[in-house]
């Protein structure tokens, strides 16, 4: 089993335009509302992929509401704390389809009470059995603080799962201490915990090395457009992801993960796993929504991923 955590939901409006100006008038060509929150995300792609999976997190209000149903209709099986006072979060990602890419703009999120996170802590000693995986994605909402964050995750250890962090910030720096199953910081995350430059292969396999010596089984580290660099008591691997024609890149680091804890979920090994992962992530670029992906696509992605063993 796979439990998601997603602490800090959000209903993301994609607002589609042929460009993003200066002051201009940009004139909006199409808004599209779609599922936010990574680990959302990653309970997406399990469900596509029928692995069993259960989402939990906080929700509130009528933007919760619109999420569930939007994660019910993926056929996402949802567990989720709901909060009598709040509102989820709105996300905004602005898609200008000549530029490639996106723009995103976050709200914090509302403030959790005390009895909300009482409730948190139960749901997640209630769900977790030995041997799940459990994944702690994206940051937190205001009223938990790193202590008490440490806390939820420490109930993995307690119930003896297998700890994922996509994470950062001194949220990670906390998880870390835990001896997580896997972790996915980007360039940045990467940077903030290691002091390591990302730009530089040697040095990141010595960051990397060093993260393995404290107990983590796999890093993978996202380069972005560059691809990945996984790490493991085995190896290395380098990983070239194929040339796509880029339209929302919101939601690939999710997606590509989502790939690869399926893959894990069937014992795949590391190179079937990160190359099923990386074909995703390369699908789910394509797509304007931020949850969407093609698994026919990702088969035909599969034979232009490049893996080096280094």
């Amino acid at each position: 089993m796979v439990i998601t955590v997603t602490l800090n939901p959000a209903l993301d409006k994609i607002i589609l335009l042929k460009r993003l100006e200066k002051n201009k008038n940009n004139q909006i060509m199409e808004t599209v509302y779609d599922i936010g929150g990574k680990a959302t995300h990653i309970s997406v792609v399990l469900s596509a992929l029928y692995v069993e999976n259960i989402a939990t997190g906080i929700f509130a209000g009528k933007n919760g509401l619109r999420v569930q149903s939007l994660l019910e209709d993926k056929g996402v099986y949802c567990d989720f704390i709901w909060q009598g006072e709040g509102e989820t979060r709105e996300s905004l990602i602005i898609v200008p389809q000549e530029e490639g890419g996106s723009y995103m703009i976050t709200q914090r999120g509302f403030s959790i009470t005390r009895d909300t996170f009482k409730k948190m802590k139960s749901k997640l000693l209630d769900l977790i059995k030995e041997g799940d995986m459990v994944v702690f994605a994206g940051g937190p909402p205001p009223g938990i603080s790193i202590e008490e964050y440490k806390e939820l995750l420490q109930l993995v250890e307690k119930r003896k799962g297998k700890l994922i962090l996509d994470i950062r910030g001194p949220y990670l720096e906390a998880g870390l201490q835990l001896m997580p199953y896997l972790i996915k910081p980007n360039e940045y995350e990467f940077q903030e915990i290691t002091g390591m430059d990302t730009s530089k292969e040697k040095q990141c396999m010595l960051g990397i090395e060093r993260l393995l010596k404290q107990g983590i089984k796999i890093v993978a580290l996202s380069l972005g457009k560059r691809g990945s660099l996984i790490g493991t008591q085995e190896g290395f691997l380098r990983i070239i992801p194929p040339e796509v024609q880029e339209v929302n890149d919101t939601g690939c680091g999710d997606v590509f993960l989502g790939g690869a804890l399926a893959m894990l979920a069937q014992h795949k090994n590391i190179e079937e796993t990160f190359r099923f992962a990386t074909a995703m992530g390369a699908s789910k670029a394509t797509h304007r929504e931020s949850s969407k992906f093609s698994l026919n696509q990702t088969q035909r992605f599969l034979e232009q991923v490049k893996i080096e063993f280094l």
